[in-house]
């Protein structure tokens, strides 16, 4: 090998890129214009989570949108000290997350830790269905994992645009 770490191998599909951004509605008219993403879904969002050692209740602004093969979400943090807001904090606009369907939203590749749960979305087993894992020192961005058939349900809303 080069010496370089290795991105954790996720078993799961890679369907979405998250991106932060200050005020949602200039980034939907920019992805629009720049990128060619026809229409955006706008969802604002509210509920409990943990990030890191922080427990509480994240409301942000979402958009969602088609982007070739992945959906594009745009995320204008609100209330709350979750992952967008810490990642708008300190290192500005741009990619936080890259999303995966998967059947296992516990899997842990590498040891890389979960730094982010969704409390609303538990699944039968008891675990979260949307986890961000602690990868922003190693790739720049977290990596999400969001259970399958949420994930789903996302890709359903915005193919229904």
């Amino acid at each position: 090998m080069n010496g370089l770490p290795s991105a954790p191998i996720i078993d799961g599909q890679l369907y979405h890129l998250g991106v932060v951004v200050r005020d949602i509605d200039t980034a939907m008219h920019t992805y629009r214009t720049l990128l060619g993403v026809p229409s955006f879904h706008r969802v604002d969002t509210n509920y409990t989570a943990r990030h890191r050692t922080w427990h509480g209740t994240i409301a942000n602004r979402n958009a969602f949108g088609r982007w070739g093969a992945l959906v594009v979400e745009l995320v204008e943090p609100g209330l709350g000290l979750g992952p967008a807001r810490e990642f708008l904090e300190t290192r500005g606009e741009g990619v936080f997350h890259v999303g995966y369907a998967t059947d296992d939203p516990t899997q842990r590749p590498g040891g890389v830790e979960a730094c982010f749960e969704v409390g609303s979305t538990l699944r039968p087993d008891g675990t979260h269905g949307i986890v961000y894992l602690d990868t922003l020192a190693e790739l720049g961005f977290f990596l999400e994992l969001v259970d399958r058939p949420m994930a789903n349900n996302v890709l359903a809303m915005v193919d229904a645009l």
